[in-house]
Order: structure tokens, then sequence, then C-alpha cells
């Protein structure tokens, strides 16, 4: 089976105004649980897949990639192990906390909202990290199409500015790009050169954006 690409977006199609791209997809209640870092990832992967949506929801893979992660930001977690720091603990997420609070600075909350908006039920998954942790997406989505767990895989990568990379979920708009993929018998398959520019990409240490960026002009020309 040979790896296609369907359709891409670029990090370069994001209006300036990304919350307005969301607000236009999504309900008034899914976007309470949505904060500036998942409002990148959710229109790219919205955008890729109504711009070519080759099967039925249930059957689309979802795979999300960034670099930040939710729990580096200084989150209420005890830091010395007493018992005042665990009745500080204990006190915010009973009595002070809003429970969309901890599901918003999740980094894989934009990969369900969007599955709940666009009703995909195919295997997904997270991956923190870099340029590799961006060829270990691809790797999965394309098993999932191969053994037919997926008709439909759509692999996003997303990152913060490096100025926001410690802040907290509502304090770090995110970009993102977005590449769909299916399989056929015929044609021809583009993974091995995806996987060659990621792999330079890796080298240089850049991150699972700049990766997919790189990658996307061949997913274009296919």
């Amino acid at each position: 089976m040979n790896i296609h690409v369907t359709a891409v977006c670029a990090a370069a199609e994001q209006q300036e105004d990304v919350r307005g791209q969301v607000k236009a997809l999504a309900s008034r209640k899914i976007l309470r649980f949505l904060d500036a870092v998942s409002y990148g990832p959710f229109a790219a992967v919205a955008t890729a897949y109504r711009r070519n949506p080759v099967c039925e929801p249930e059957h689309v893979a979802l795979y999300t990639v960034s670099g930040w992660d939710g729990d580096m930001p200084d989150q209420p977690f005890p830091t010395d192990g007493s018992r005042e720091e665990y009745a500080k603990l204990s006190r915010h997420i009973l009595e002070d906390a809003n429970p969309t609070g901890w599901l918003r600075m999740l980094s894989n909350n934009s990969l369900c909202q969007v599955s709940i908006v666009e009703g995909f039920r195919g295997p997904n998954a997270h991956f923190v990290g870099d340029a590799n942790a961006l060829a270990q997406a691809l790797a999965a989505a394309a098993y999932d199409l191969r053994t037919g767990a997926a008709k439909l895989a759509l692999v996003v990568a997303y990152d913060v500015a490096e100025a926001d990379r410690n802040n907290p979920s509502d304090r770090a708009p995110s970009t993102a790009a977005a590449i769909g993929l299916s399989a056929a018998e015929d044609g021809t398959d583009v993974l091995p050169r995806l996987f060659e520019i990621i792999d330079a990409a890796a080298a240089e240490r850049r991150t699972a954006l700049e990766a997919l960026e790189l990658a996307l002009p061949v997913g274009a020309q296919s």
C-alpha cells in the first residue's frame, strides 16, 4: 500500500485571529474548553479534513505533535512535600479550580475537542517532542492506513513562540500545520520522501512544526 497526501494546511494559512477561525468551526460550548494553545492545531486539523474529506469521520485517525507541554508551566503542585502544600493543592482541586481548567491545559486537548466536533473515531495519540516525534506520528499514521485501522490519517504539528514556552495554556498562542494521508495500491508513495525531509530536520534539531512545514511542499505537489 502506498501513502498519498490528501490535503495540507500550512501555518501561513492561519488567520491572525485564529480564535475567529475556530469560532466559525466550533460551538460556544466547545470554545469553553479551548485555550490559546489549542486554537492553532484545532483550526489546522479541521481545515485539512474539510478541504478533502475522503472518508467518513469515524474512519479518521488523528495524531498531534508539539514541543509544548502543559506540565511545563508552573502549576499549583506541591513543591516540598509538606502538609501545608498538600492542603493547598487539595483546596485548589476541590474548591477553587474551574473543572474545565484542567482540561484546557492538557497538550492533547485540541485533539480531543476537534475529534468531538468533527466526529473522528479512529486511532489517535499526542506526541510531545521535536522532529523525531513527528516521524513517530507519521509512522503510526502509515501503520493505521496500511492495516486498515483508518482510511484517512491527519497529522498536525503545533508550537508556541519561544517567549511563550513556559506560559500556561491560556497565554501561549500556537501556530500549527497539518497533513492528511491516505493509502492506495497504485501511485507514488510519498512517505520515503517525507521521512527523508523530517530526518534531515531532526539532525538540525528542528521543531516538529518546522519539520512539517519543510515537508508540506512534497504533499502539495503529490
